[in-house]
Formats: C-alpha cells, structure tokens, sequence
C-alpha cells in the first residue's frame, strides 16, 4: 500500500482509556456534549440507547477543513469513536479530545475497524501535537493494512 493510499484512507477510530480502567475518564454524556458545543455552539448530538451498544451519544464533528464526521460516545466503558476520517482528522480530533474532554494525566488508546476485525491490540497514544499523533495513527494504520494484506494476499 503507498503512501498516499493510507493519507486518503477512510475508517473508523476508536479511542478508550486502557481495558484495565473502563472508567478512567470519568465521562460524561453532559460533559463531553458541553466541551464539544464550545468548540462548536451548534454541533449536533443525541442520546440514545440501544439492545448492543447501551447508552450512547451519537454526535458531528466539523474538521478545521469543513468535513463532518459521525461519531458515538460511551460511558461505560469510557469510548468515543469517529467514522468516515483519515489519519490527519482523527488526529486533529484525538487532540481535541485530549485537550478538551480526557484528564490531562488519563491515558488514551486508539483502534480502528480493520485491526478489531484482525484482533490487533490496541495502541497507546502519546499526549502530543495533532502532526506527532497523525504519524502514530497513520503509522499504525499501516501496520493494520500491511497485515490484512499479508493474510489476504
């Protein structure tokens, strides 16, 4: 895969505190909502419960660039997951969320669609600018895909 396949690559991430602290970032519905109405006064949110996924709040975000993905959020476990982005909008999302909902000293970590389906770990995200946190998912992106090749063909 090259370089610019895995730029423009579309998928869904998925951030938690680590499996061993489902509640490390005390979130909540209000509080998550309210931190992204300040950054956007008029993004759109609504909560729901469903048989599978339990209470989730299911949102928009707007990148810097125009584009909006859907995204969901959970309380228990602590996740929210952004679809429909490449590597470069989910780090500029992660960033936010590091710096608008998580506790500053609450660890993060990251999956994506393809390495839950290929039952890869998840990844520990460093506490960083948006470029630092693009190249860690875009390197494990590739990662994830250079297995899926190998095991596909």
């Amino acid at each position: 895969m090259t370089s610019e396949d895995v730029d423009t690559f579309r998928t869904m991430f998925m951030f938690s505190p680590p499996d061993d602290q489902p509640t490390g970032w005390s979130l909540t519905f209000e509080g998550f909502a309210d931190a992204l109405r300040t950054r956007e006064a008029d993004a759109p949110t609504e909560q729901w419960s469903g048989v599978f996924s339990g209470e989730t709040l299911s949102f928009i975000y707007t990148t810097t660039a125009g584009g909006e993905a859907e995204g969901m959020a959970s309380v228990e476990p602590n996740g929210v997951s952004i679809d429909g982005c490449t590597c470069t909008e989910a780090a500029e999302f992660v960033h936010w969320l590091q710096a608008a909902v998580i506790p500053p000293d609450a660890p993060v970590q990251v999956n994506m669609t393809e390495g839950v389906e290929w039952e890869l770990p998840a990844i520990e995200l460093p506490r960083d600018q948006q470029e630092p946190l693009r190249d860690v998912l875009t390197g494990r992106l590739r990662e994830i895909l250079d297995h899926e090749e190998e095991h596909l063909g």
